[in-house]
């Protein structure tokens, strides 16, 4: 049985900004250790664990493995064409018990996962698996089934071409689209964020769609509506990701001032609920927040977050993919966000008290903001 709901906002009503303080206690940082070593070139995915963080350099094919805090510890290299390297990375995933890392090999009809011990990077086993173009993965806990976000991007399953918007896969079994249709594309193709899946505390993973305000929890190879974003009548015509790229492209850019698009869940927890979403003004898309705080029935609505606790960042942002780094909002009790100092540091040498100087080419800086108590007891 479904327990979906819905929320009612008008993104003019968002507040134009809120500080930090008002929701966490604290900030400190994670430096990710910066030497020759462990220069990253692209972050694309960032996992932090209750042992160590992963980094999926998207340019070097790689994954680093920094402790938790900030040491570079070792990286898993192994690109290239032998029987236990991998072609292109595509994507990885880590056990619970950070034991594994399965990197996932994109060969079009040759495709594998290839599993790795952490502890030696020796290849402890491959299977054969359909992977599709996609823009984020999740696996289930206790079962071998893998949604893919794949964002009408154009995939061929059973000799016919998909523009779903998930496609799960489990061993041994055909691929199956979700949210299925098909639509003209001419080679086109396009995505409005890089990460699509989130997941909570309990293990449950949800997706949310490019066309579509409701958000979904993923189970069993089917998705089931949970909450549902109602924009108050400032919401794009989702109707349009039925025409063709081209017509999309056009709309989005002549015909969706003021007007909301895009919402991606964030963080959807026992206590909290957290959204993110396009508003765009004069031209320009704008990302807003929406957090919901189960305890205390507070909800914060706003453009930016200031962050009134530290000198750095000036503003954070509780998105999965800003700056395209994909990465969960909430681990434990902390809101996370990462900085990449190329962008934030707009060319300077910024020092943090008790931390040190960050300089432009400095790697991702993660961000961690303890939580009030009262959001999460």
């Amino acid at each position: 049985m479904s327990d979906s709901s819905s929320v009612t906002i008008n993104p003019k009503n968002a507040f134009k900004s809120i500080k930090l303080s008002e929701i966490v206690d604290s900030v400190s940082y994670i430096r990710l250790e910066n030497t020759k070593e462990s220069l990253i070139g692209k972050a694309h995915e960032i996992v932090v664990k209750n042992k160590f963080i992963y980094v999926r350099d998207a340019i070097n094919q790689a994954v680093l493995i920094f402790d938790l805090d900030g040491k570079f510890v070792s990286k898993l290299h192994k690109k290239g064409e032998g029987p236990d390297e991998y072609i292109r990375m595509e994507g990885f995933l880590v056990n619970e018990e950070e034991g594994y890392i399965d990197i996932l090999d994109f060969r079009a009809v040759n495709s594998r996962i290839i599993r790795y011990s952490l502890d030696t990077f020796e290849p402890l086993n491959e299977v054969p698996t359909f992977l599709p173009s996609s823009n984020s993965v999740r696996k289930e806990k206790t079962k071998n089934i893998y949604y893919f976000s794949t964002q009408q991007n154009e995939n061929e399953i059973g000799n016919e071409l998909v523009n779903a918007a998930l496609i799960a896969v489990k061993e041994n079994s055909p691929p199956v689209a979700l949210f299925n249709k098909k639509i003209v594309n001419d080679g086109s193709f396009f995505s409005p964020n890089t990460e699509s899946l989130t997941r909570n505390k309990k293990g449950e993973i949800f997706a949310s769609l490019m066309y579509n305000n409701t958000f979904f929890r993923l189970s069993d190879m089917k998705a089931e509506p949970v909450l549902t974003v109602d924009f108050d009548g400032y919401g794009i015509d989702n109707a349009i990701g039925l025409k063709s790229v081209n017509e999309q492209k056009k709309y989005l850019k002549n015909e969706t001032d003021g007007l909301a698009s895009f919402p991606v869940l964030n963080i959807y927890d026992s206590n909290i609920t957290a959204f993110t979403y396009y508003f765009k003004t004069a031209g320009r898309n704008q990302l807003h927040h929406y957090i919901h705080f189960k305890n205390t029935n507070q909800t914060f609505h706003t453009r930016d977050i200031i962050n009134d606790l530290t000198n750095y960042p000036e503003k954070v942002y509780l998105s999965s993919y800003y700056y395209a780094v994909n990465h969960e909002v909430l681990h434990e009790n902390y809101l996370v966000d990462v900085v990449l100092p190329w962008h934030s540091n707009e060319g300077k040498t910024i020092e943090i008290p008790g931390v040190g100087k960050i300089e432009p080419e400095d790697n991702p800086v993660i961000v961690m903001m303890k939580l009030k108590d009262k959001y999460i007891q």
